[in-house]
């Protein structure tokens, strides 16, 4: 280790620490230590491959961000603890790249009935891209592999067809670039560099909510390469509907293709996406680690994984062994004790704050003073319970999943009122204390 690459690396954790939540930087940042500067280039030494596959994923652009203020001539690069050859981040992004990284591809995602319709809806896209399915609209919470499958479908085009121009980009980079041309005075090199795209992949397109000017580029660019017969695929947090600030013309556009919903992960799929894992480091983790661990984490894959990382993190560094206690005792700021939300308790906190009736949130009655706390129960058992669709219809009288569907989109469009908000805080305060 040399004190100049240690003293560098220092300062850009000291900006990171500013920017990302405590336990994010304790559980990601706090293990990597800075090794060396040779050939313009950082090496930082991390615990395990997931270190990363994480770090590169998440927080690339804020890392080089940082490292510019210091120095805007050396990459990063990391080498792995528990191995003695060095290994190359990903690739350095520049306007050539198609900013895909490998590791997505179809044959590690993880498919279970949370996901298998956006699986196959994403597999058909790739096999057949612009021919159906265009556009792809891919939406589900944080963490539950949107952001897999588009890079999936970019790797596996390029893959079986090596001449395709294919682009994976979030929407907030997008307006970034976008705003860089227009200082610059390149904006019709940036509208060419888009424009001449086989396929494009725009990940969390929610950032387009009231930005006008973002909207009218992302239509137009839309419409040119619709018309060329060029795939294009979308991540967004909500459905297209459920979009504030957003032009209904780019909402009729991104529901003219397919959407498709991710749910969160049933513990059999949790259990094997951490088998799955596990599998690739050197680690032996008993089951009953990971069956505590899946158990713990259910609502989002990336915190499920992080735990996991955690717990590897221990053994690479401290060569203890792997044990339910040690993972308890590691893992005991993460795991926050909650009460189980249920169906039924959600239903007994609505019909509370709103003096109605058990039944009435069961009946068809299209009355105003029913139909707002039954859609609000329906979106609660869709935000904090793991049932399908199907089974928040049961629970609501047997209805089906589009009246499901449209009962939530309803109230996530009132999400951006004050008093819409403040009125779930009270239900929720209801629900944790009942």
């Amino acid at each position: 280790m040399t004190p100049d690459a240690e003293k560098l690396w220092l300062k850009i954790l000291e900006g990171v620490k500013t920017q990302v939540p405590l336990q994010i930087y304790t559980t990601w940042f706090e293990p990597t230590i800075g090794e060396s500067i040779a050939q313009n280039t950082l090496w930082v030494k991390v615990p395990n491959r997931f270190f990363v596959d994480w770090i590169e994923e998440h927080y690339h652009s804020m890392i080089y961000d940082i490292l510019k203020i210091e120095d805007d001539k050396l990459k990063i690069r990391y080498k792995l603890a528990e191995q003695t050859k060095e290994t190359s981040s990903t690739k350095i992004y520049d306007t050539d790249a198609s900013h895909l990284q490998t590791r997505y591809t179809f044959n590690n995602f993880i498919t279970g009935a949370s996901n298998k319709f956006a699986q196959a809806a994403a597999m058909a896209v790739a096999s057949a891209p612009g021919k159906q399915y265009n556009p792809l609209f891919l939406y589900g919470n944080v963490g539950l592999g949107k952001t897999h499958l588009l890079q999936a479908i970019g790797n596996y085009i390029k893959e079986h067809s090596a001449d395709a121009k294919v682009y994976y980009i979030e929407c907030e980079s997008f307006m970034n670039e976008m705003v860089d041309a227009i200082q610059n005075n390149r904006i019709m090199q940036f509208k060419n560099k888009y424009r001449k795209k086989d396929v494009l992949l725009i990940d969390d397109i929610q950032f387009l909510e009231g930005k006008e000017g973002l909207q009218e580029e992302i239509f137009h660019t839309f419409n040119f390469l619709y018309d060329a017969g060029k795939q294009i695929a979308l991540s967004s947090d909500r459905p297209p509907q459920g979009l504030a600030n957003l032009e209904e013309r780019l909402v009729s556009r991104f529901q003219g293709g397919l959407v498709c919903d991710i749910q969160s992960p049933n513990i059999e799929m949790r259990v094997a996406i951490l088998k799955k894992k596990i599998a690739t480091s050197k680690s032996k983790v008993p089951d009953e680690v990971i069956n505590y661990i899946a158990e713990q984490f259910s609502s989002n894959i990336r915190e499920l994984e992080g735990a996991l990382v955690k717990i590897l993190a221990l053994s690479t560094f401290t060569n203890e062994t792997i044990n339910l206690n040690t993972t308890k005792e590691l893992l005991k700021d993460m795991v926050t004790v909650k009460k189980i939300i249920t169906i039924d308790v959600i239903k007994r906190a609505v019909a509370s704050y709103y003096n109605i009736s058990l039944a009435s949130l069961k009946s068809n009655r299209r009355m105003q003073s029913i139909v707002k706390p039954r859609n609000i129960a329906i979106y609660l058992a869709r935000e904090y319970t793991h049932l399908s669709l199907v089974d928040i219809g049961e629970a609501f009288g047997g209805k089906n999943h589009a009246t499901i569907l449209h009962s939530y989109n309803q109230i996530v469009k009132l999400l951006n009122k004050e008093e819409e908000k403040k009125e779930l805080s009270n239900i929720l305060k209801l629900i944790t204390t009942d």
